[in-house]
């Protein structure tokens, strides 16, 4: 009887010991102080909703760290978006603002001056060094990985001997413009690329004689999927892959969203400045040369 109860007992403290295991790191998790970034309804909009919960979830997991979005309509002043962080959590790891925001998060630091506080920019604003960025945390999107690693992939779509077009934002600082010119042919040659390579930064200044074999579309020339079809397309874009027309067969992404592991990596190593790469969504594996998709899977 004594020797039935003992065993009993056993099993008792091993259930117990298994659920403590499975339950506690769940308990940790919940206490733990979030992430919080700041997003727009036309973000959410562009990048689906379905999906912004979906990643947030999964990056939650792979940091152990709650992620939290902080929902603005798209006209709310720049004053009011502190508060709405604030009413998210009071006692947040970090908040990541898009640097559209940075107003918005020098007003917050007024009264969170102890919360690290990231300003995230984008390909567009490389070369800005405002005071303004002064005490935050100030992460760039790496375009020299980024178009480097597109010019690879556009040369493995395209073939060695085929012509590739690449349509670059018109607007771009001249010195980012050359920056991604050298980085992309870099890639592209790297990658044995032996066709023609043009950069045009308007729809209308594509040639009707120009036959690409692959097209990059990174800031201009949407108009392309509406005039040419059957043509592989790199689009450098927020946009959620489901709603990406059928010849977009790689998308490269740098919003918040994809940014927030190496964000909260910095942030805890006191990494005050730094770049990251964006995130390459290849669409429709299973319609691709498993070749090619080989060779684009080892890009680095």
């Amino acid at each position: 009887m004594i020797r039935k109860t003992m065993i009993k007992q056993k099993k008792r403290l091993l259930l117990s010991a298994l659920i403590l295991a499975v339950c506690l790191p769940l308990i940790i998790f919940s206490f733990r102080s979030p992430v919080l970034i700041v997003v727009e309804e036309s973000f959410i909009r562009l990048y689906g909703d379905e999906r912004l919960k979906k990643d947030a979830f999964k990056t939650s997991l792979a940091i152990f760290r709650p992620i939290k979005t902080v929902n603005i309509a798209n006209d709310a002043g720049d004053d009011i978006i502190p508060y709405a962080v604030m009413e998210v959590s009071s006692r947040p790891f970090c908040v990541i603002f898009p640097v559209r925001f940075s107003r918005s998060a020098s007003m917050y630091r007024e009264k969170n001056n102890k919360t690290s506080i990231v300003i995230l920019t984008g390909r567009e604003t490389q070369t800005e060094e405002p005071e303004a960025f002064n005490g935050f945390y100030v992460y760039r999107t790496d375009i020299d990985a980024d178009f480097y690693r597109a010019g690879r992939a556009a040369a493995i779509f395209a073939g060695e001997k085929g012509n590739i077009a690449v349509f670059i934002d018109s607007n771009q600082n001249l010195l980012i413009g050359a920056q991604i010119r050298d980085s992309f042919l870099r890639g592209a040659r790297q990658q044995n690329a032996a066709g023609q390579i043009s950069f045009f930064t308007d729809f209308p200044d594509f040639p009707d004689d120009f036959d690409p074999s692959c097209v990059v579309l990174a800031g201009s020339g949407i108009d392309f999927l509406d005039r040419k079809a059957g043509i592989p397309v790199i689009l450098f874009s927020w946009l959620n892959p489901s709603a990406a027309p059928l010849d977009i067969v790689l998308i490269i992404d740098d919003s918040p969203l994809t940014q927030v592991s190496p964000v909260a990596g910095m942030v805890f190593s006191g990494i005050s400045e730094g770049q990251i790469r964006s995130k390459f969504t290849v669409l429709n594996p299973k319609e691709i040369d498993k070749e090619v998709l080989r060779k684009i899977n080892k890009i680095e």
